[in-house]
């Protein structure tokens, strides 16, 4: 063993073929490996996270070009493909489940209606796990509850009950979500004026869903950011009602 001097210190270097030396390559080696996976992972949570997204932006570009019901439900699958594979996030879901409901208001076949409600009640189930509480879902589920009326009427009581409480669910969560009171006027907009609905009753539930419209920011380019459009239109037919 030789003896090294350092600033009046005496310190043992150990030969490099000691077994001491021999155990202490491992150690080092794992240091280093533990400290490239460090600064790795967020280089990987990066890649996935941009992966993601542009599969998402992808998709919703072609969903602006979707008009037949081929097109709704190849969107609607790519969304779910999406979901599967990025498990913590609930835009996919919400999304595969819009358009199988887009798809049951285009199809004019019960079997093929009742096929794709059911698709989307799923789907909008596993993303409320994925985000509990999340009130985009209620405006889904309230829809969910207009493509059954089309279905049957004769539950039209019962169902707009259960489409009223959710209506409420949803203000609760999040009373600054414009698809729920644009959804809440939908309802009242066509319903026959004898059971209460028509244009001029939804008139100033319309006009607070504008107001919400106005002030609603998306919190990104991904989320929900669809309705006024719809809402302007309706809003107008409304007004036009009115005069």
């Amino acid at each position: 063993m030789k003896t090294i001097q350092n600033n009046g210190i005496q310190m043992s270097a150990l030969p490099s073929g000691s077994p001491v030396s021999a155990r202490r390559k491992p150690f080092f080696m794992r240091i280093i490996l533990l400290t490239s996976i460090v600064f790795l992972l967020p280089v990987v949570a990066l890649a996935q996270g941009d992966r993601y997204t542009k599969a998402m932006m992808s998709t919703l570009a072609s969903s602006k070009q979707a008009h037949t019901l081929s097109d709704y439900q190849e969107v609607a699958n790519r969304f779910e493909r999406i979901a599967k594979a990025e498990k913590q996030q609930w835009t996919p879901w919400y999304y595969a489940a819009f358009y199988n409901l887009v798809a049951n208001f285009s199809d004019s076949v019960a079997d093929r209606k009742k096929a794709y409600l059911d698709l989307a009640q799923n789907q909008i189930d596993e993303g409320l796990k994925v985000k509990p509480g999340e009130s985009e879902f209620y405006v889904l589920k309230v829809m969910a509850i207009y493509a059954q009326l089309i279905v049957d009427p004769m539950l039209g009581m019962t169902l707009m009950q259960d489409a009223n409480s959710l209506l409420e669910q949803g203000k609760t969560l999040n009373p600054g979500n414009p698809r729920i009171y644009l959804e809440q006027a939908e309802g009242v907009y066509n319903m026959p004026e004898q059971f209460g609905g028509g244009k001029l009753r939804a008139l100033p539930i319309l006009q607070e869903a504008m107001e919400k419209f106005n002030q609603f920011t998306p919190a990104d380019s991904i989320v929900p950011d669809w309705g006024k459009d719809r809402c302007q239109m309706m809003l107008s037919e409304a007004m036009k009602a009115k005069q």
